[in-house]
């Protein structure tokens, strides 16, 4: 993540909630709306839980060679552009 990012503090897919700490220490707590599968990855689609605007981030779950499990924001303009398209296809 970014310098100016925030870190992932909680992950309840459960729950269907994530809690982020922003760089000023400040929590957020933000709703799982969709958790998409597209080929062999999956994204967990989170939007803030307290604002009413449709921009969301994507989350992509990461499991590293001990079968631990990670969240790693997606920045990749291509990945990005690929779930989109998912979505949009969910939508029809």
């Amino acid at each position: 993540m970014a310098e100016n990012e925030g870190v992932i503090k909680l992950i309840d897919e459960e729950e269907g909630i994530v809690v982020l700490e922003e760089y000023d220490g400040e929590e957020n707590r933000y709703e799982i709306v969709v958790v998409l599968d597209i080929d062999d990855d999956t994204y967990l689609i989170i939007v803030p839980e307290d604002d009413d605007t449709e921009e969301g981030f994507a989350l992509k779950v990461v499991e590293n060679e001990d079968g631990d499990t990670f969240y790693e924001p997606v920045v990749d303009e291509e990945e990005l552009m690929r779930i989109e398209e998912e979505l949009a296809k969910e939508d029809e």
